[in-house]
């Protein structure tokens, strides 16, 4: 049976600062001041694998030890009123990072997964949906090729 698993990977907050401070900027730049936010990378993976294949694809794959974290399934990321944003490719883009996540998912565990697709995670503490979804499609989001969704955290 083939089950579609999304692997979280964030980087570690010591770690995030620079990268954390970039998406803030582009944020306010479409008129959302934040003091905080939390990013990470999605790799929706479709398989037939048990828990433990995806587990090790997720640790010795796609995630850094040392200034990473991975989840299984998709997380808080501590912060107190908050959106969860993710962004995608659509189906029907080429997903060149998804490709070559697949191939490597064969190298790690001896089996090819049906797909692959790669998208990013984006925590943004937030008082309005409607401004947020304003700054997401003027800084994240270009509309031929990808597709958004937000949901409240």
């Amino acid at each position: 049976m083939t089950l579609r698993m999304i692997i979280e990977i964030r980087t570690k907050e010591e770690y995030a600062r620079n990268e954390e401070a970039a998406f803030m900027t582009r944020l306010s730049h479409a008129g959302l001041k934040v003091k905080t936010a939390r990013l990470s990378r999605l790799y929706r993976i479709d398989a037939a694998f048990s828990k433990a294949e995806f587990t090790e694809i997720a640790s010795e794959l796609l995630t850094d030890n040392i200034t990473e974290r991975y989840s299984l399934s998709p997380g808080k990321a501590g912060l107190k009123n908050s959106y969860r944003v993710e962004v995608w490719l659509k189906d029907s883009v080429s997903d060149v990072i998804g490709e070559s996540v697949k191939e490597a998912v064969f190298d790690v565990i001896g089996k090819l997964p049906e797909a692959v697709r790669f998208g990013r995670a984006y925590y943004v503490p937030c008082d309005s949906e409607q401004k947020l979804k304003h700054a997401v499609t003027k800084t994240l989001v270009n509309g031929i090729v990808n597709k958004f969704r937000i949901k409240k955290y």
